[in-house]
């Protein structure tokens, strides 16, 4: 198979894959998660506690306080509903490659 012929293959693969439900589905499920102001409030705060939690890692109270917060936001983020989806559908699509890659090799 020429170089052309496999880069065609290639393009063929990858437009059937982005066709599939599941991918199809985990990347509407990442654009809402990425447009919802709550979800990304509630990662923004989770990161900036994260990165406290780090540059405070000296002073006890003030890395316990951080460390509360993020686990806090940290657990409202994961049980939303939305993320909890995404998160479901980014396994199957995990599997679903791992499987693609396991017929390449």
């Amino acid at each position: 198979m020429a170089s052309n012929d496999f880069d065609i293959k290639l393009n063929e693969l990858s437009s059937s894959i982005q066709e599939l439900p599941e991918v199809r589905q985990f990347y509407e499920l990442r654009q809402t998660i990425l447009a919802d102001p709550v979800l990304m409030r509630l990662d923004r705060l989770k990161r900036f506690h994260q990165r406290q939690m780090a540059t405070s890692m000296h002073l006890e109270q003030s890395y316990q306080k951080h460390k509360r917060l993020y686990q806090t936001y940290e657990s409202k983020y994961d049980r939303h509903p939305l993320v909890v989806n995404y998160m479901q559908v980014r396994e199957t699509v995990y599997q679903l490659l791992q499987q693609l890659k396991a017929i390449i090799e």
